[in-house]
């Protein structure tokens, strides 16, 4: 297993595609470094993952904490960016600056934090992977204020790429996956939706949250992958 006796940050590491990406790595035999701002979602992610787990308190938004998370935490091999916040849906017209202005503050200066103070403490080969999304990668309606977020998140993933050598750095764009994100409808509701949407992906179904993490780890293993984004996301880009 490559990823065997590594230390591996998941920031966002609690739920969803982060949960299941903590233990695709865990499963690989390396100690796996989650954070959440919740402690109760912390608590619950450490009985679901087998293996060698830390868990985290962190409001990634917050500069000096995120410092001061990486000066605690020590040296790493990898650090994983799969922590989100409140999405500002809508169309221009409609979308609220607000909204907007909270989606940068948390995803991308979050991200950003993390990047940098990671840095110090990463292993020189390792490598830095983001989570972007389906928005920053095709024209969708409606989704303007997602593709602004993530779409910067991709732009500086590039030129990191090129500007930390031979450190590596990535992004992974999910498409539509059945996590509890869309946990706040109610089931009858959610599975109507997730029918819906599957009827214009070329595969035919929404994703599952392991199928991400499995790329996931495909990225921070192979060390000749960098300023790579790989779409997961059903074809939802053709």
């Amino acid at each position: 297993m490559k990823l065997a006796n590594q230390r591996i940050v998941v920031v966002g590491g609690s739920s969803g595609m982060g949960l299941a990406t903590a233990q695709a790595i865990a499963h690989q035999g390396a100690t796996v470094v989650i954070t959440s701002r919740h402690q109760e979602n912390l608590d619950d992610a450490r009985h679901q993952i087998v293996g060698q787990v830390e868990t985290w308190l962190l409001d990634f938004t917050d500069e000096f904490r995120v410092k001061d998370f990486f000066i605690q935490v020590g040296q790493i091999d990898h650090l994983i960016l799969a922590a989100a916040g409140p999405p500002a849906w809508g169309n221009l017209v409609d979308l609220e600056t607000a909204a907007l202005q909270q989606a940068f503050t948390t995803k991308f200066w979050g991200y950003f934090y993390c990047a940098k103070y990671a840095l110090p403490h990463l292993r020189a080969d390792g490598s830095i992977l983001f989570f972007t999304g389906a928005a920053g990668r095709a024209a969708l309606p409606g989704t303007v204020g997602l593709a602004a977020v993530n779409g910067a998140i991709l732009s500086m993933a590039h030129t990191l790429a090129k500007e930390l050598a031979p450190l590596r750095v990535n992004a992974i764009s999910p498409g539509l996956v059945d996590t509890p994100a869309y946990d706040w409808m109610r089931e009858e509701e959610k599975q109507a939706f997730f029918e819906q949407m599957s009827r214009n992906l070329p595969v035919g179904r929404v994703g599952q949250a392991v199928e991400i993490a499995e790329a996931v780890v495909f990225l921070i293993a192979n060390g000749f992958v960098t300023g790579t984004v790989l779409d997961v996301d059903g074809g939802a880009r053709l």
